[in-house]
């Protein structure tokens, strides 16, 4: 039996500097964009952080219907329970992106609202046992803030409520 000495020379010199360029290039663009990236959060010389643009579109609505708060009427070293108010809200933003995300985090700002309206003294000055409406939108729409951040919601307004006396 012959056997044929067939020698393979392998090209493993080309195959590394290739390797080596490849790496090289990976390590480059990833150093730029990480420049870039934090060249654009990078505070400006008064100490602020660049803002974004604010979202463009036309106003979205997203409706929270029937929100069950218990209210209470607070005196002077007391509170006293008043009735569970049914509230119906109108949250507004602008863009599909931002109207998303308020429906994402539902759950949670509906939370939020509860606990914000039963633990404040929201109710009108003249008609004691009536919510003040332009209050629980602005308490409304500081809570919002902080759950979804800054600048999302454009608005609150309250369509409706209804008291239910215990």
């Amino acid at each position: 039996m012959a056997q044929d000495d067939v020698s393979v020379e392998s090209g493993s010199g080309s195959g590394k500097v290739f390797l080596l360029l490849g790496l090289l290039g990976g390590i480059a663009i990833g150093g730029g964009l990480g420049f870039y990236y934090f060249k654009s959060n990078a505070p400006t010389d008064e100490g602020e952080v660049v803002e974004k643009a604010k979202p463009k579109g036309p106003l979205q609505t997203v409706e929270f219907q029937r929100i069950a708060v218990p209210i209470y009427m607070k005196t002077e070293n007391s509170s006293r329970f008043v009735g569970n108010y049914f509230v119906d809200l109108s949250v507004q933003v602008r863009g599909n992106d931002n109207q998303i995300l308020i429906k994402r985090y539902e759950p949670q700002l509906q939370h939020a609202f509860i606990s914000a309206i039963s633990q404040a003294d929201l109710m009108r000055e003249d008609a004691p046992l009536q919510l003040d409406h332009d209050k629980v939108a602005q308490l409304l729409k500081e809570k919002a803030a902080t759950v979804v951040g800054q600048g999302i919601v454009e608005n609150i307004s309250i369509l409706n409520t209804m008291r239910l006396s215990r």
